[in-house]
């Protein structure tokens, strides 16, 4: 049977369980600015000391059961620096430090001094580089894809003015390979309805200008001649007189009385093949100038857009990453080059996972194995670049929960003080 010493013991396991209630609220409070915190839950239990007589059982006090981690998801700050990251939906994002592997909600990141992306304590944020091993690995911004550095193909588009006056063509000036040069740029322009230039870029990534002339030639005829700076083909023992134009190739479009191509444009045979030897040890260079959609229009010649598939060498001016965590990086030559993508994990019971402290959470057995993936993809959240996610803890709430855990405490300890008093009027009786 249970006597009156057993409410002391239930007292004490009182003033226990409280005071370490009461600490996780601190806990919570002192981690109401923490980026990615979530905020944890003290559960508690009954103690039974024995099974006791049906009808007649005493319980033996109360006793904290479990420390919940509550994984709702914390309002997304908006910061606007391109390294801050926050997660919309599920996921963490995966930390290394060497081979161990920490997982965090926390994403403000940085980039170390080799050019990788870390968190603030220096461990690396995981993902998948791009033509990497498809392995998680750590991502360096520096490690931009150069596979298209030389231009191979251009493709140019827009219109020329059929209401423009035709030119012989014997009368346009070819320039040769004599020197020292004798036809200029100029002298190209007197005859030309339009010129524009186009940038390409031979094997080393070096860019080059190419200007391309359009002369009226005949009816329903345009020719389009392609040029380079003399500096940047002739002998180096040559160069003493630089910018006059080297003819490297031309094409005749015709034109139907629709104004189309006639015939229409075929992607089998390029229009223009440009073959030149750069005299900066660059290999030959080929590359096939396409002019498509092409129109003949009594409307004023206009180039609307030109593309190519060169890149050059560049090097990083800025990131960003989208919400499909792809980190995309744009070079100082003006192209854009994917780096990566961010990787995400998700576990069975993330309620189940270890605080380690800094932001991190570690496997247990309780969290089950990690699942990783990319953002977006299958069950997944979302990156929000420019945010940080802010911690869960609402202060108001805790307070409120202080105040009923000290009501807690103190009636615990009144029970001790209680029964201490009924314990010296026996001792009185005597």
């Amino acid at each position: 049977m249970p006597s009156i010493i057993n409410g002391l013991f239930a007292g004490r396991s009182g003033i226990a369980s409280h005071g370490m209630a009461i600490s996780v609220s601190g806990d919570n409070i002192s981690n109401a600015n923490t980026i990615g915190f979530k905020s944890s839950r003290a559960s508690f239990e009954d103690i039974m000391a024995g099974e006791g007589i049906l009808g007649k059982q005493v319980g033996s006090g109360s006793q904290i059961g479990a420390v919940q981690t509550m994984f709702e998801q914390g309002t997304l700050e908006f910061t606007g620096r391109p390294l801050d990251l926050g997660i919309s939906g599920n996921g963490f994002f995966v930390l290394a430090n060497g081979l161990d592997r920490s997982y965090s909600r926390a994403g403000d990141f940085k980039i170390d001094a080799a050019g990788f992306i870390t968190n603030q304590n220096g461990l690396a944020v995981l993902g998948f580089p791009t033509n990497g091993s498809g392995a998680l690995q750590p991502i360096n911004v520096n490690n931009i894809e150069q596979s298209s550095i030389a231009t191979n193909e251009v493709n140019i588009s827009g219109n020329v003015n059929s209401a423009t006056p035709l030119v012989d063509d014997n009368d346009i000036p070819v320039p040769g390979a004599a020197f020292p040069p004798t036809v200029t740029y100029a002298d190209l322009n007197k005859f030309a309805e339009y010129s524009t230039v186009v940038d390409v870029f031979d094997s080393l990534g070096q860019n080059h200008p190419v200007s391309l002339m359009f002369y009226h030639t005949g009816a329903n005829e345009f020719t389009v001649r392609a040029y380079v700076n003399n500096n940047e083909v002739d002998p180096l023992a040559q160069i003493t007189v630089t910018g006059y134009p080297r003819f490297v190739g031309e094409k005749v479009i015709t034109f139907g009385g629709n104004g189309q191509r006639n015939p229409a444009f075929s992607p089998a045979v390029p229009d223009l093949t440009m073959t030149v030897d750069w005299n900066n040890g660059a290999d030959q260079s080929v590359t096939d100038l396409n002019f498509n959609p092409m129109t003949q229009y009594a409307a004023a010649s206009n180039i609307l857009s030109v593309s190519q598939d060169g890149k050059g060498i560049g090097s990083v001016s800025s990131i960003s990453i989208g919400g499909d965590g792809k980190v995309s990086a744009l070079l100082t030559n003006g192209q854009t080059s994917v780096i990566g993508s961010i990787a995400l994990a998700n576990f069975s019971n993330p309620e189940g996972l270890l605080r380690l402290g800094k932001n991190q959470l570690g496997v247990s057995v309780a969290s089950g194995d990690p699942i990783y993936g990319k953002p977006t993809a299958g069950t997944f959240g979302a990156i929000k670049a420019g945010t940080v996610e802010l911690s869960t803890v609402d202060i108001a709430s805790e307070f409120v929960r202080i105040i009923t855990l000290q009501r807690g405490f103190q009636a615990s300890s009144r029970i001790i003080t209680t029964i201490n008093q009924l314990l010296n009027d026996v001792i009185q009786l005597a």
